[in-house]
């Protein structure tokens, strides 16, 4: 539930309130509450009118029944009241509300860790797993790989390696080729649009300048 009654004068306050300026519907007769609060008003129009925002009530402190009265009146409700869960009890087991928050990526990534313990493990005692069997097979290619490079064997995945090892400098040519080609693709797509643009123009019977 919501709100705040005069008969909670004296509550402990949970949070700050404050009073924002603003134009209320209650009449000059009213003015007293907040004379006795030191929140500064004027009549306008038959009514009052806050003038500043003021700090009505600390954290902590007790709502008194004017400051209660007065929230009341301005159909201000500042304060929520309701149940704290401490503990679940589900099927004979106790357990801390978080639990009930857990989300399916919250499973998902504590799965995913049990499956990389299960791999690091087979991996050390060397017994495989279907967790460990990617690895163990990434592992054994750069083996296979390490032994092609230190001798004349060879396969296909490794004939591209090789080549690099042997002339670095034909790698490094073609990357600072590849670079000025992919600057000069978002330039030439820039002007067919461009001639697109002006070709349009051209077929509704008029140019950029007539």
């Amino acid at each position: 539930s919501s709100g705040i009654n005069a008969e909670y004068g004296g509550a402990i306050a949970p949070l700050n309130v404050k009073v924002p300026a603003q134009a209320t519907t209650l009449g000059p007769e009213k003015t007293s509450f907040f004379q006795a609060l030191s929140i500064p008003t004027k009549i306008t129009k038959g009514t009052i009118e806050i003038l500043n925002e003021v700090s009505l009530i600390k954290e902590g402190e007790k709502v008194g029944q004017s400051e209660s009265t007065l929230l009341n009146m301005l159909n201000i409700s500042p304060f929520t009241y309701g149940l704290a869960i401490e503990n679940v009890y589900d099927s004979g087991t106790i357990f801390s509300p978080a639990i009930l928050d857990i989300t399916d990526d919250d499973i998902i990534s504590k799965f995913m860790s049990g499956v990389r313990n299960v791999a690091t493990i087979s991996l050390a005692i060397g017994y495989p797993t279907c967790a460990s069997a990617p690895h163990s097979i990434i592992n054994g290619f750069k083996n296979l790989l390490a032994i092609a490079v230190e001798t004349d064997y060879t396969f296909p995945e490794a004939e591209q390696t090789k080549e690099y090892l042997k002339d670095p400098s034909k790698f490094a040519a073609l990357t600072a080729a590849a670079a000025p080609a992919a600057e000069a693709a978002p330039a030439e797509k820039k002007e067919e649009k461009k001639e697109e643009s002006e070709e349009s123009d051209d077929d509704m019977g008029f140019g950029l300048f007539d």
